[in-house]
C-alpha cells in the first residue's frame, strides 16, 4: 500500500511554513497596535524588557506554564491542560516523523512505542476531549461568558480544531487499515481500521491520501487563522503573564507635573492615552468573564462591569480608533466610578490583565481633565483641599480619640516608631477606638513610639478618586513633614494608608518604612512581648482587606493575630479571594444605587453565615463598612479590628516593659 510521498511533504511543509509566516505577520499586527500606547517608566531597580516591563520568571511560570488561574475552576483547568499538553505531544510527534526521511524507524523501539504511537494517541484523545469541552461549555451559554459582550471567533477556532483532531484519528485509521497486523498504543485507530477494511485496498489508499491531506491542510487553516482570532491569546497571554509587575494588585502610573517634553496628558480618555502593557491587556483578553464574576460591584448590579470595559476598548484598539474619545463615553462616567479598586479583576484574570488600571485611568481623565465626577466625590475633593480630610459632618475633633490616654508625640532622634493615624481613626468615632486600642498594645510590649501633632490624610481618597493633583500635594507636604521630624518608621492601621506609604510615596521620594499594624502586632506576639489570652469559645471570622491581601500579599500574619485569641473561622471567599466591602475608591461616601444591594451588605452576611461571634478586619475602612452592614443585623456589636481583640485578651503579664526590637527593613 501506498503512502504519502515525500513530493506531498515537501508541499505540506511549505504551506505549514507559509502558515507560520502568517501567524508572524499577524502577531507582528498585534505588536504595532500595542506600540500606539505610551511607554512606562520601568521601576528604578529594574531593567525592561519590553513596554518597560521586566521579566518576572514567577507569574510567567506559575499563570502561563502551570496555569494556576485556570485551575481555580478545576473543569476549565484540567480542558486547558488537556487541550495545552496534547498539542505539545502531538507536535513533537509529528516532527520526530521527519526523521523517517533520513533513515530513522520512528515507529520502532521504546520511542516508537511511547510517543509516537501511545503518546500521541493519548495527545489526540488529550485534545478531543479538551476541545468538545469547551464547545460544549461555549453552546450552552454560560453566563459569564455571554454577559457583557463575547469575542467573535472563538467557536469557529473550536469547530476547525476539533474538525482537525477527528481528521487526524480518521487519516491514522486508514494507514493502519493499509498494514498488514495492528499497531499496539494506536488503539483509536486501530479500532476505527477495524471498520475500514471492508472497503477494499484501492478505497483505502485513496482514503488514506484523501484524509492525510485533509488534516494536514486543516491544521495548516488552524495555525494561519490563530494571530487573527481570539486564540491569539496562546501567545499574547504568556507574553503578558511574563511582562506582570513583581508587587501585585493595581499600580497608577505616576503623572509628571513638571514635564515640559510632551503634552501632559490627564488620565485617559482614547486608547492612543493608555500604556502599551494596558493595550497588551486588551489584545490578550478573552472575554472569558472571569473578572465580572469577581467584581463586587458588577456582582451587586452596578454599573461596572470590568469586562464590558475590555472588550470595548478592544474594539476599539482592533478598529484603529485609537485617537477617538467616545471610547470613555461609550463606558460610561457611572460604570466608571463604581469600581472599588479591590483589584479582584486582577487577581482573577487567567492571561494577567489590569482592568481596574484601564478604568482608573478613565476616572483620572474625568475628574483632572473634565471636572466631571459624583457629587460625593466632589464633596470627597472639596474636604480634602479645604480640610485636609474627606469626610464632612463629622462632629469629631482631632484629639477625641485619645481622651483619657496620655500619648507622646513623637520626637526626632528619641522615637523609634511614628502611630500614624490618618483621616478614618482621626475623624469616625467607630474608628478612633482602634487607635486607643492601638495606644494600649504599644505600651503593654513597651515599643517606643509617639504620633504627630496634628491630623493628617495619605491622600488616599484622592489618589483612588482620580485626584492625582490633590493626592501629589498631600504627599509631598506629608513627606517634609517627616523628613523634618526624621522619622523612619511608621505604623498604620488602615490598608490605604499603608499601600499610599509603601506604594506610591517613594515615588515622590519618601524612604521610610511602613508596618501595617496586623504585622506588628504578628511580630510582637511572635517575640513574646504581648502575652494574650485564647479563648477557644470564641469564634471569630477574618474580612480580608484587599489594600492588604489583593495589593500588597499580605495575608497570614492578621490570622496569625487572630488565631491567637480566639478559634478562626474562614469565610467562603478569603485571603486574595475575598469579596471587597465597598469603601474603595471613595465609594465609602458614594450613594447605593437604588435597587441593589450594598456590597458591604453581601459581604456581611457571608461573615455572618459562618456563625462566627466575632468579625475582625485589619483596616479602619472595612471596619466602618461592615460595622454600618452589621448594625442591619441588631444592635449587638459584631465588627472589630484585630487591635481591639488583641487589646481586650490582654493577660496580667505584657512582656519586658522594653523596646521592641527593630523589626527588618522589608517587614
Amino acid at each position: 500500500m501506498s503512502s504519502p510521498s515525500l513530493t506531498a511533504y515537501f508541499i505540506l511543509g511549505l504551506l505549514l511554513i507559509g502558515a507560520f509566516a502568517a501567524l508572524v505577520v499577524g502577531m507582528r499586527r498585534h505588536r504595532l497596535r500595542i506600540a500606539q500606547g505610551l511607554v512606562e517608566q520601568p521601576a528604578a531597580e529594574e531593567s525592561a524588557l519590553l513596554f518597560g516591563r521586566s521579566f518576572n520568571a514567577n507569574t510567567f511560570v506559575h499563570r502561563a506554564l502551570l496555569t494556576e488561574r485556570l485551575w481555580k475552576r478545576p473543569a476549565a483547568g484540567l480542558a486547558h491542560t488537556l487541550l495545552l499538553g496534547g498539542a505539545v505531544v502531538a507536535i513533537l510527534g509529528h516532527a520526530l516523523f521527519a526523521l523517517s526521511f533520513v533513515g530513522v524507524e520512528v515507529y520502532s523501539g521504546w520511542i516508537g512505542t511511547v510517543l509516537m504511537r501511545w503518546g500521541r494517541e493519548l495527545a489526540g484523545l488529550a485534545m478531543l476531549l479538551g476541545v468538545v469541552f469547551f464547545l460544549v461549555r461555549r453552546l450552552s451559554g454560560l453566563e459569564r461568558l455571554i454577559k457583557g459582550g463575547e469575542r467573535k471567533g472563538f467557536l469557529a477556532m473550536e469547530v476547525l480544531l476539533l474538525v482537525t483532531v477527528i481528521a487526524g484519528f480518521v487519516a491514522e485509521g486508514f494507514r493502519l487499515a493499509t498494514l498488514p497486523d495492528s499497531s499496539s498504543g494506536e488503539f483509536i485507530g486501530n479500532m476505527l481500521a477495524a471498520g475500514l477494511g471492508g472497503l477494499g485496498a484501492e478505497a483505502v489508499t485513496r482514503g488514506e491520501m484523501l484524509m492525510w491531506w485533509g488534516h494536514g491542510l486543516l491544521g495548516v487553516a488552524f495555525i494561519s487563522l490563530i494571530a487573527y482570532t481570539p486564540l491569539s491569546h496562546m501567545l499574547l497571554g504568556p507574553a503578558n503573564s511574563a511582562l506582570v509587575r513583581k508587587r501585585p494588585g493595581i499600580q497608577l502610573a505616576p503623572i509628571d507635573f513638571d514635564s515640559e517634553d510632551e503634552e501632559l496628558r490627564l488620565g485617559a480618555s482614547r486608547i492612543v492615552d493608555l500604556s502599551q502593557k494596558s493595550l497588551l491587556d486588551l489584545s490578550a483578553c478573552v472575554g472569558c468573564g472571569r473578572c465580572q464574576e469577581a467584581c463586587p460591584a458588577a456582582q451587586t448590579g452596578k454599573a461596572l462591569s470590568p469586562k464590558t470595559v475590555m472588550l470595548a476598548c478592544a474594539d476599539y484598539l482592533a478598529q484603529g480608533k485609537i485617537d477617538d474619545a467616545q471610547m470613555i463615553d461609550d463606558i460610561g462616567a457611572e460604570a466608571i466610578f463604581d469600581c472599588t479598586t479591590c483589584a479582584a479583576c486582577v487577581e482573577e484574570c487567567p492571561v494577567s490583565n489590569s482592568p481596574a488600571e484601564i478604568v482608573l485611568e478613565m476616572r483620572r481623565h474625568l475628574v483632572m481633565d473634565r471636572s466631571e465626577m459624583p457629587d460625593s466625590l466632589a464633596m470627597v475633593n472639596r474636604n480634602l483641599e479645604s480640610r485636609g480630610h474627606p469626610f464632612a459632618g463629622t462632629a469629631a475633633n482631632p484629639d477625641d480619640w485619645k481622651k483619657g490616654l496620655d500619648v507622646p508625640l513623637f520626637e526626632a532622634g528619641e522615637t523609634e516608631y511614628l502611630l500614624w493615624l490618618g483621616c478614618a481613626v482621626t475623624y469616625e468615632e467607630r474608628a478612633q477606638e482602634v487607635a486607643r486600642a492601638m495606644v494600649r498594645i504599644l505600651e503593654a510590649a513597651g515599643v517606643s513610639y509617639g504620633i504627630l501633632g496634628e491630623a493628617r490624610c495619605t491622600g488616599d481618597p484622592a489618589k483612588m478618586g482620580g485626584n492625582e493633583i490633590q493626592f501629589v500635594e498631600m504627599a509631598q507636604d506629608n513627606i517634609e513633614a517627616f523628613r523634618e521630624r526624621k522619622i523612619q518608621k511608621v505604623i498604620t492601621m488602615c490598608a490605604h494608608c499603608y499601600n499610599s506609604f509603601d506604594r506610591y510615596y517613594p515615588e515622590l521620594g519618601a524612604d521610610w518604612v511602613t508596618i501595617p499594624h496586623a504585622m506588628l502586632i504578628e511580630e510582637l506576639i511572635g517575640q513574646g512581648r504581648l502575652q494574650v489570652e485564647r479563648d477557644e469559645a470564641e469564634l471569630i471570622t477574618f474580612h480580608d482587606p484587599c489594600y492588604l491581601a489583593r495589593h500588597n500579599d499580605i495575608v497570614e500574619e492578621p490570622r496569625t493575630v487572630v488565631s491567637a485569641v480566639g478559634k478562626l473561622i474562614e469565610m467562603p471567599r478569603n485571603k486574595k479571594e475575598a469579596m471587597c466591602c465597598g469603601a474603595g475608591g471613595c465609594n465609602y461616601w458614594s450613594t447605593n444605587k437604588p435597587g441593589t444591594p450594598r456590597i458591604s451588605d453581601v459581604r456581611t452576611r457571608e461573615a455572618i453565615d459562618t456563625g462566627a461571634a466575632k468579625i475582625a478586619t485589619s483596616c479602619s475602612f472595612c471596619l466602618l463598612m461592615l460595622t454600618s452592614s452589621a448594625t442591619r443585623d441588631g444592635p449587638e456589636r459584631k465588627v472589630f479590628d484585630i487591635a481591639e481583640l488583641v487589646a481586650d485578651s490582654l493577660g496580667e503579664k505584657h512582656g519586658s516593659g522594653k523596646p521592641a526590637e527593630v523589626l527588618p527593613a522589608d517587614a
